[in-house]
């Protein structure tokens, strides 16, 4: 496999593997990727109420089976949730959801770059939109102009991502090493198959495209610079308040069966697979080799305490005065 491309002038980004999914593939990324905490929900809304935002209609864009929509939904009177990948949409219409008012989330096929033209949004009339753990996939030049139309005066942009999803906790025996291993497979091991997005989302948005650094920047007069924070958390795993005994979001006991199912959902995983089919369901495939040397470093238990660093990128429209 050609060396990844990492040149942020490149052209835009796109999924390809995600979107791709079968129905199998999505029921699968449904079961076991991680959720998110209660504390991340409520960092967002926190500050979309304490700047002004109202409560109708949340938009989850990138939404996969819907994990996120579900839960945010429950703060707001309407909720859709969007993807490109048409599987993903499937599985999250069968899973299914409801709003604060007791109303169906609505599920639509559809892009982070062109959600306007979608019958469900209307300009400005988002109150709230959500990308959780894809805004690195989309084309932000076009994400941003269609984030200025459909927000409305006061609305509110959250973006977050892990940047690594199994730091050991301090307290875990053997952490150093088990670190490396970590590591090692997510920085060297899997390299060959990350694409720019994998490294902006692993390096925790630092270079993510903004509102006013795109090729056709959206003026500050509607997307306030002034109004733009960056919230980053236990960086490379090195918990943000030293006087905590946990990760900012919670850390969470996790098996070493639980970490391998939600590994698998990894699009980095999925590449290496379709480059080596000999070895899936083999014990050189790249995932078993991990598993068997986490194992191995861990001494015989079968749990550890685990966290994740985590980024939030908070953006506002512009009141109207």
């Amino acid at each position: 496999m050609s060396a990844p491309n990492l040149d942020p002038t490149s052209p835009p980004n796109s999924d390809p593997t995600f979107r791709n999914y079968t129905s199998t593939q999505a029921a699968k990324y449904a079961a076991h990727r991680l959720s998110y905490s209660s504390k991340l929900y409520e960092t967002v809304i926190h500050h979309h109420e304490k700047t002004g935002g109202q409560f109708n209609l949340v938009l989850d864009l990138g939404c996969g089976p819907g994990n996120a929509t579900r839960d945010i939904a429950g703060y707001f009177e309407e909720a859709i949730g969007c993807d490109a990948g048409e599987a993903m949409i499937g599985a999250a219409r069968e899973l299914g959801g409801k709003t604060k008012s007791g109303k169906d989330i609505v599920w639509a096929v559809g892009s982070g770059e062109e959600f306007m033209g979608l019958e469900e949004v209307r300009e400005g009339t988002v109150d709230l939109i959500t990308v959780a753990m894809a805004v690195h996939w989309f084309d932000m030049d076009k994400f941003w102009a269609q984030v200025a139309k459909a927000l409305k005066p006061g609305g509110t942009v959250a973006l977050w991502t892990r940047g690594t999803s199994y730091y050991p906790h301090p307290t875990v025996p053997n952490r150093s090493k088990l670190l490396r291993i970590f590591l090692n497979f997510e920085r060297n091991i899997l390299a060959p198959y990350e694409l720019l997005p994998n490294r902006l989302s692993r390096d925790m948005y630092d270079n993510l495209p903004l509102p006013w650094n795109i090729p056709h920047p959206i003026p500050s007069s509607i997307l306030p610079q002034s109004q733009f924070l960056k919230l980053d958390y236990d960086r490379d795993g090195i918990l943000s308040n030293p006087e905590s005994d946990d990760f900012f979001f919670g850390g969470r006991e996790v098996t070493l069966q639980q970490a391998e199912k939600s590994l698998e959902t990894a699009s980095m995983v999925t590449r290496w697979r379709e480059a080596h089919p000999e070895a899936v369901g083999t014990e050189k495939d790249v995932l078993k080799l991990h598993m068997e040397e986490l194992r191995k470093a861990m001494g015989g238990n079968e749990s550890m305490r685990t966290g994740s660093s985590t980024t939030i990128i908070l953006v506002k429209k512009a009141s109207e005065t």
